[in-house]
């Protein structure tokens, strides 16, 4: 990134900037993707948890728009069963389910 390019400049829309790149894949009759993890973070382009109450400092972070920590890592498995013609095409995000409240 460029110390000229905005913060975000590619806003993330809680996954659905990434649901519609799978959609798009499988649309385009992709039957794999490739998602990096740990080793594109300088590329902004990383899939691993992250946090809601990120570091104070000099340096920006993105957070994870109130999201659980593991959504985006949710996400790219319900992208590969997108792929493998195992759940149903859609153009939203698909929606995580609310975890089971205990008592």
């Amino acid at each position: 990134m460029k110390p000229e390019d905005p913060f975000d400049r590619t806003p993330r829309l809680k996954g659905q900037f990434l649901w519609s790149q799978f959609a798009g894949a499988k649309k385009a009759g992709a039957s794999m993707i490739y998602v990096a993890v740990f080793d594109e973070v300088d590329e902004g382009t990383a899939i691993f948890q992250c946090t809601n109450d990120p570091p104070v400092g000099d340096n920006l972070f993105v957070t994870c728009d109130g999201l659980p920590s593991d959504h985006y890592l949710w996400l790219t498995g319900k992208g590969g069963r997108l792929l493998r013609g195992e759940c149903p095409m859609r153009d939203p995000v698909p929606m995580r389910p609310e975890p089971a409240k205990n008592g």
